[in-house]
């Protein structure tokens, strides 16, 4: 079956448990992603080590999230990180997931090895199933095509669907970190077509958060864990 798993923001132990947890009652799962997998918390590079694996083997799918984004803008423009936007935005954990002693005022390109950049530039800012679009933040419909302006994937807080694009397809997004119950509220709406899995794994002080959840999209319910990368 498919699962489509929220931001993850360097959680790798949480993120391993929740794979984990799929694993044991699937022993064929296909993982979609929301994107930000990086920054704020403790391990980015972890992180997207075991995507890229799940990649080679066909495992998983991900589309690119705003954090992945302003870490391209970075290294694009080799930027030194104190100097981006990038870095008010938790740059600075997932340059130390590379190297804890790293100088972060030497710009990005002598901080990440190129293959990081490689496989994260090569993602898409959206996938289109026979069923979902998988988006991290969501479209903008007033745009006259609203699949090509990018921004709004990764950056909108609007939720809204417009089936004249979508095809009546339901879209699973993250970026709003909303309460894993409040999750549950959409999916016991059989009327839903808009789907927020991001249930704001990295916040582990903020009431209701420090959750990640993964959607099966088959079944159209629900597993979550605890972020245990806190403890």
């Amino acid at each position: 079956m498919r699962y489509c798993i929220g931001d993850i923001h360097g959680c790798i132990k949480t993120l391993e448990r929740l794979i984990s947890q799929i694993y044991k009652q699937d022993s064929n799962p296909k993982f979609f992603f929301v994107g930000d997998l990086i920054d704020r918390g403790p391990d980015s590079k972890s992180v997207i080590d075991l995507i890229i694996e799940l990649t080679k083997k066909d495992l998983a799918q991900v589309v690119l999230g705003n954090h992945e984004v302003m870490m391209l803008s970075t290294y694009k423009y080799n930027r030194i990180v104190t100097e981006s936007m990038w870095q008010q935005n938790g740059a600075v954990s997932t340059l130390f997931s590379f190297n804890p002693k790293a100088n972060i005022k030497l710009p990005v390109k002598d901080l990440i090895p190129k293959e990081y950049y490689q496989f994260i530039n090569a993602l898409p800012y959206f996938i289109e199933l026979k069923d979902y679009f998988i988006v991290h933040a969501g479209f903008n419909f007033n745009d006259n095509n609203p699949f090509t302006e990018t921004d709004s994937m990764v950056w909108t807080r609007e939720e809204k669907n417009n089936y004249k694009y979508t095809k009546g397809k339901t879209i699973i997004h993250g970026h709003t970190p909303i309460p894993v119950e409040q999750i549950k509220t959409q999916m016991g709406n059989t009327k839903t077509d808009i789907i927020n899995i991001d249930s704001g794994c990295v916040y582990t002080q903020r009431k209701s958060l420090g959750i990640l959840t993964a959607l099966n999209m088959d079944e159209k319910t629900i597993l979550y864990v605890k972020n245990i990368d806190s403890e």
